[in-house]
């Protein structure tokens, strides 16, 4: 309902720039053609009309919003991301207005990570996004973004670095996620105290219960990691009932004991 808006409010926008204009009167019965597709939601017969406007040559102005308008179609209603982001590129290189080169900024960054896992990508859109002057309002979520995108990259040491001054400037929500990853940052580096102490910093801040059990399970794993096996059976322990694969914990448990044993003979 949300995007449905969205798209609605970018067609008035379109046709507000057409109104009292005589010489657009056909792009305007299109324009309106196409916004009654939208809310049809003939997702595929309202591109149809808008590549039939954009072949027409119409002001940049109006051309940048209906590239705008095919970004958000085919990204969110029709799965074809390549054009997706043909589209909203087409707007970064044809526009210098800035409202419109962030909104295509942001879309680029969220189908180049969250649809393409394509981080080197999705990393050159948010430190765009992060170097935009004046500094926009969503700087905080553009800076986690670009420090997931070096974590993924395997930059770890990096990744350390910008989730650190992020667990430092924010108290809730991505200052928490920023301990959660540091968390992993140092996992992945054996440094199974570092991560344990990371972890239990978060737990301090997340109330979601998927997210705590997760992080439990991650700090047993680094206790059993760093041979601390009585520290990971009881965390492995309490999340028995709680963790959605319960043989996961049956068998670490079973695992645990056994060595455990095997240390005392």
């Amino acid at each position: 309902m949300i995007l449905m808006k969205k798209l609605r409010a970018n067609l008035f926008l379109i046709l507000l720039l057409l109104s009292g204009c005589d010489f657009t009167s056909g792009l305007h019965k299109d324009i309106l053609k196409a916004q009654e597709h939208i809310t049809k939601q003939e997702f595929s017969k309202a591109v149809e009309v808008y590549e039939e406007i954009l072949k027409r040559k119409p002001s940049k102005t109006i051309q940048i919003k209906i590239n705008y308008q095919l970004g958000e179609i085919y990204s969110l209603y029709l799965n074809d991301y390549e054009k997706a982001l043909y589209h909203l590129e087409t707007i970064i290189s044809s526009s210098n207005e800035p409202l419109w080169q962030k909104n295509a900024m942001e879309r680029i960054g969220a189908i180049q990570f969250e649809k393409f896992r394509n981080y080197k990508q999705a990393k050159i859109a948010y430190k765009s996004l992060m170097n935009f002057v004046p500094k926009l309002e969503r700087q905080e979520f553009y800076s986690f973004r670009f420090a997931l995108c070096e974590f993924h990259l395997k930059n770890y040491k990096k990744s350390d670095k910008l989730f650190k001054e992020l667990s430092l400037i924010v108290k809730e929500g991505i200052g928490a996620e920023s301990f959660y990853y540091l968390g992993l940052t140092k996992f992945y580096l054996k440094e199974w105290d570092a991560a344990i102490s990371f972890w239990f910093e978060f737990l301090k801040r997340e109330k979601r219960k998927d997210k705590i059990v997760q992080a439990k399970f991650l700090i047993a794993n680094a206790y059993e990691s760093a041979e601390k096996l009585k520290e990971a059976y009881n965390i492995y322990y309490s999340i028995i009932g709680e963790y959605p694969n319960p043989d996961v914990i049956e068998n670490r448990l079973n695992s645990l004991y056994e060595r455990r044993v095997a240390r005392k003979r």
